[in-house]
């Protein structure tokens, strides 16, 4: 992924994140924004050309406009250079280069990790982006983290590869790491339904399972 080269604030992709996201959590936990000594975890994209100013309905505007967070509870990890040089640029939120989990995982090593939030919104078909997920699940249950809400995003269809949210959440419940998250910290799968077509005008679809830990 290159910058500037998607539509970061695609209408179908706000809409998905707001239903998910936004809304998603506001139901489960009762709440208008997540408390403000927690985080909001995510794989950022683009939120910035380079020149300080957000790019309207991308992720960061979207969930700080929404009133979920504050800017500064925002902690966005990209691993493009590009992107997160341009990203960097907004200040008040807090951007990292490098992979999502190896960022968390660092983040926590430095006692700089409280997520209320956790959305993995992975470029990835459902055997890999399970277990990407299970990772993410186990770490956060070793940390004993609760009242959080995990957002998976995994691609059910692109080209030839067809599959279905029962598919990631099949290829999830064969996976050791999840196994131990659901036996240690007992995350219910609140949502394994939702699908969205990608960003653009391609024919990609997109699928959501939430988890949460209470």
């Amino acid at each position: 992924m290159n910058l500037n080269q998607k539509n970061w604030g695609c209408p179908k992709k706000h809409k998905a994140r707001e239903e998910t996201i936004v809304n998603l959590y506001r139901t489960i936990f009762g709440k208008p924004s997540i408390p403000k000594s927690k985080q909001y975890w995510t794989i950022s994209g683009q939120c910035s050309s380079g020149d300080s100013k957000v790019i309207p309905n991308c992720e960061y505007d979207h969930v700080v406009s929404s009133k979920l967070i504050k800017p500064v509870q925002f902690h966005g990890a990209e691993i493009v250079p590009e992107i997160y040089e341009a990203n960097k640029t907004i200040v008040g939120p807090n951007w990292y280069l490098g992979d999502f989990y190896q960022t968390m995982v660092a983040q926590d090593n430095i006692g700089n990790f409280k997520p209320a939030v956790v959305n993995a919104d992975l470029l990835m078909m459902p055997e890999n982006g399970a277990m990407y997920l299970s990772k993410i699940l186990a770490f956060l249950t070793a940390l004993k983290i609760k009242n959080v809400m995990v957002i998976g995003n995994l691609i059910l269809r692109y080209r030839q590869f067809k599959f279905t949210n029962e598919d990631t959440v099949k290829f999830l419940s064969e996976d050791p790491q999840f196994k131990y998250a659901m036996e240690v910290g007992q995350w219910n799968i609140y949502d394994q339904g939702y699908t969205y077509n990608g960003t653009g005008d391609n024919r990609t679809i997109m699928g959501t399972v939430v988890l949460t830990r209470l």
